[in-house]
């Protein structure tokens, strides 16, 4: 389950294309388990279309953490910031993100 704190949306990204947001745990908490979230993320995502992460190696008090998902044909840019504790999933296309957020309705629980 991946707990948030408001409804995942969809936004413009302020350097182009599109997000979707997930607003998760508290700010500055390291123990928020974003990787174990993205590992999930990709399980539910792995029935539709061949699914895989990309993160660099684990860090102490990691911080403005920057991968990649490849959903597919896909490859969708992965953001985690810790200080906002905010997860995001980048694309050019509206569309996929919109069948990502769809995918992970049966994960998300607000918190």
């Amino acid at each position: 389950m991946i707990e948030v704190h408001c409804r995942p949306a969809i936004e413009r990204h302020r350097k182009g294309g599109w997000e979707l947001v997930l607003w998760t745990g508290n700010a500055f908490d390291y123990s928020t388990p974003f990787r174990e979230m993205l590992t999930d993320i990709a399980a539910a995502l792995d029935k539709d279309a061949p699914t895989s992460v990309e993160l660099p190696g684990y860090e102490d008090f990691e911080d403005f953490v920057e991968g990649e998902l490849r959903f597919g044909d896909e490859s969708i840019g992965i953001y985690y910031e810790h200080s906002l504790s905010y997860l995001s999933l980048m694309s050019d296309s509206p569309k996929t993100l919109n069948k990502i957020c769809s995918r992970l309705q049966p994960l998300v629980a607000l918190a």
